[in-house]
């Protein structure tokens, strides 16, 4: 049989290396408040802290990447980094599933984890699926792309990841961790034409 996988969700995959002594300064100095199910920094723009310039730098140049190679967006658009901030995921804590509003493309650099352990899980929207619909899924035999409700990613130190902010995702439960989960995540959103106007429609920037 062959098969047309339609409409992929690409999650990309970039590598910066550990921060240096600087940079992890600048992410131990940031103020923390209790989140849902783990702890979050009071600064929602850590990422333009100038200690951490490097690291925004190449964040950046992934997202043109990333974009480039998925929506291929015109060169009149932009995207741009609205809001970052940083994650601590304690041993025995998690965070529950959720989404991004008002975003584009969400990103996730990971400033310290266990590497043979740790990992991003990412969620099936079965309204929008009914193939996969609650009441359709019959007992299975084998593990699919296709009949799955979640994907576990592996994430590692001095790793980014980004992907569509709509897709649901999470960090599972911690229970066997030996130590602290570190991240930084990020919003993005757009800036210039967003469309020609084509067939008499009006032009539109934002």
């Amino acid at each position: 049989m062959n098969v047309a996988n339609i409409f992929p969700i690409p999650v990309g995959m970039f590598e910066y290396g550990k921060l240096s002594d600087k940079e992890l300064e600048a992410v131990k100095s940031f103020e923390m408040v209790d989140n849902v199910s783990n702890t979050r920094s009071v600064n929602q723009n850590v990422i333009n802290d100038e200690r951490l310039a490097g690291l925004k730098d190449f964040i950046e140049a992934s997202l043109k990447v990333y974009l480039a190679e998925t929506l291929s967006p015109a060169p009149e658009m932009a995207h741009y980094l609205t809001n970052s901030w940083v994650n601590i995921t304690n041993v025995g804590q998690h965070h529950q599933v959720h989404s991004h509003i008002n975003s584009v493309v969400s990103g996730t650099y990971y400033v310290d984890v266990e590497n043979d352990k740790d990992a991003l899980t990412f969620t099936r929207d079965d309204a929008n699926n009914s193939f996969m619909s609650e009441i359709m899924v019959p007992d299975i035999t084998m593990g699919t792309p296709y009949n799955c409700k979640e994907w576990y990613i592996p994430v590692q130190t001095g790793q980014l990841l980004l992907f569509p902010s709509s897709i649901e995702h999470g960090v599972p439960p911690r229970e066997d961790r030996t130590k602290d989960r570190i991240s930084i995540s990020f919003n993005t959103f757009v800036k210039g034409l967003v469309s020609k106007g084509g067939g008499g429609a009006p032009r539109i920037y934002i």
